[in-house]
């Protein structure tokens, strides 16, 4: 007996929602998949929280000790850039990924990450 679980189906594309519609075939048609619930205290938040803190750091690093921009200089860009590669994921979430679903707590793990690399960049 396998303990494997079967994945979920993929949502239906725009166009098979719309021929059923048309067609009134609506059977073939599987329904969506639910979306989880978004906890604070979730996987998804640390991973938000370290991918931002680590842009933020990295994006310093690069900035400062290979292109030879000063730490005040660097900052307000490495804090700009993790800030948009978590809104553009949230994005992606939204209009593409599989939940769709745009999360302000994500955003909020991604400022927690963000606040917490300046706070170690600045001391």
């Amino acid at each position: 007996m396998s303990s494997a679980r079967a994945a979920p189906p993929n949502p239906p594309s725009p166009q098979a929602v719309a021929f059923a519609l048309r067609y009134g075939e609506m059977d073939a048609v599987p329904p969506l998949q639910k979306t989880p619930p978004d906890r604070w205290m979730a996987l998804d938040k640390a991973k938000h929280l370290g991918g931002t803190f680590l842009w933020t750091l990295s994006t310093q690093y690069v900035l400062v000790a290979k292109a030879g921009w000063s730490r005040e200089d660097a900052l307000p860009l490495s804090v700009v850039s993790a800030s948009a590669a978590g809104l553009a994921k949230e994005l992606y979430d939204r209009y593409a990924g599989p939940t769709r679903r745009f999360s302000l707590k994500d955003l909020g793990a991604d400022a927690a990450g963000i606040a917490l690399a300046v706070g170690v960049i600045v001391l």
